[in-house]
């Protein structure tokens, strides 16, 4: 039977299947144990967990603020983000939902630019970009985002991309912000160098970070109203640290997950109903990846735990990816997205093709949608397939911040059900070695 329950202002999960969603005894304790750890304020985050605590921080807020300051200025018209992973995928799924990406923005605010993954390609466009719109070294900013330090991929984009700047703009290394471990490698050359640094709490980890300087700071620089952004984390706090059960959400959606896994559905889908949310599909892909995707549990036992997140975009992957949902394996879990939009164009009675599918005419976008998930939803019911339904009340800073925040309590406690560690990823290292060594031997 569906259940229906309230978030804070306005965000709502709803059930729709029957599995065993009762607390366990062990995840009850967990809960008590996690709310004393996060309640005591730790400074220095000395224990994983404290990352939760990110969004109620007001000295990182400080220093990302009169960092901000700092680089800001009229003429600002880029900020170049060089990251990979957990460096930048929190940044772009705020940016991406709230200022549109690419296509989003006005000529006059500044805009995000994103490098990610190693490509010549991707790197051949930013150039471009730069070479054709930034004229003064003040119209650019690079942070370069590298928990580590050491990271392949954006350390080797920076050295290409710095090569060539330095040649147009002989201050360039004014206009470099790293973001970084202190003591990390990366912060001692920064220093050396003469660019700008921000820390990242040791003990937080990437995909934990977007509340951070990681992400708080290039998205200040961008205009987003980051407090706004932190108030939804901080409210959605207080929910995830109660012991009610109909408060705490991230205890719900992974006892869901959880019971989902055991009883076969080993991939979990998170269908967004608004495509400007497909980069925070893709975080919490990684946060989910990354944290239950394990070699061994707590003991040390080899027991290749995982769940594997997909990412469905409405109402495009009904037409590539519904078919296998509907008729393929049954080893899906389903979370539908949703959030309300408050304004769009509704279809002219009058106007061109009115006559050749029933029904939409007189309607906006919004009631078609709506439409079209409810078929989907509808479908899945009579397929007798598990989902949930999670409701946005609109695409906003609190709203992705609560949504956030929510989604992070919920991989903890899920990891816990799991009996993994959701805060290390200790296979990646395989191939971070194996290329070191191969880049060494040529």
């Amino acid at each position: 039977m569906p259940q229906n329950n309230a978030m804070p202002k306005g965000l709502s999960f709803t059930t729709h299947h029957d599995l065993p969603v009762e607390i366990h005894d062990n995840l009850r304790a967990y809960v008590s144990e996690l709310s004393e750890v996060v309640e005591e304020k730790s400074d220095d985050y000395s224990t994983p967990p404290h990352a939760l605590q990110l969004p109620a921080d007001a000295h990182i807020m400080e220093e990302v603020a009169i960092a901000a300051k700092r680089y800001s200025s009229p003429h600002l018209k880029y900020v170049l983000v060089i990251g990979i992973g957990g460096s930048y995928l929190g940044t772009k799924a705020v940016y991406d939902a709230l200022v549109g990406g690419e296509y989003g923005g006005s000529a006059q605010r500044t805009k995000l630019l994103f490098l990610e993954t190693f490509s010549p390609q991707a790197l051949e466009n930013v150039n471009r970009i730069l070479a054709t719109e930034v004229h003064s070294s003040n119209e650019l900013l690079i942070n370069l985002i590298s928990k580590s330090g050491t990271t392949t991929e954006p350390i080797a984009n920076f050295q290409l991309l710095y090569g060539d700047l330095s040649k147009r703009f002989s201050d360039i290394a004014t206009r470099v912000v790293c973001t970084t471990d202190v003591g990390s490698a990366l912060w001692i050359e920064g220093a050396r160098l003469g660019f700008g640094l921000l820390s990242v709490p040791t003990h937080v980890g990437g995909r934990y970070s977007v509340f951070s300087s990681v992400g708080l700071f290039p998205l200040l620089l961008a205009g987003v109203d980051v407090d706004g952004f932190r108030e939804g984390g901080k409210d959605m706090l207080q929910a995830v640290l109660s012991l009610d059960e109909k408060k705490n959400y991230a205890v719900r959606s992974a006892q869901e997950m959880f019971s989902a896994l055991s009883l076969g559905c080993s991939m979990f889908n998170i269908f967004h109903f608004n495509p400007e949310l497909e980069s925070l599909g893709k975080w919490e892909r990684q946060l989910i990846a990354e944290s239950i995707g394990k070699e061994k549990d707590l003991s040390g036992k080899v027991v290749y735990a995982g769940i594997t997140p997909i990412v469905s975009i409405g109402s495009s992957d009904l037409h590539s990816m519904v078919q296998l949902y509907l008729g393929g394996p049954r080893d899906k879990f389903t979370m539908f997205v949703r959030a309300e939009v408050p304004t769009d164009p509704r279809i002219d009675p009058r106007g061109v093709c009115g006559t050749l599918v029933e029904g939409t005419t007189g309607k906006t976008s919004s009631e078609i949608m709506e439409a079209i998930l409810s078929g989907v939803m509808h479908a899945y019911e009579k397929h007798h397939l598990p989902f949930s339904e999670a409701r946005l009340p609109e695409i906003s800073n609190y709203s992705i911040g609560l949504y956030m925040e929510w989604r992070m309590a919920t991989v903890i406690y899920l990891a816990k059900l799991m009996n993994v560690n959701a805060f290390d990823q200790p296979n990646v290292e395989d191939y971070k070695k194996k290329t070191r060594e191969l880049l060494l031997a040529h």
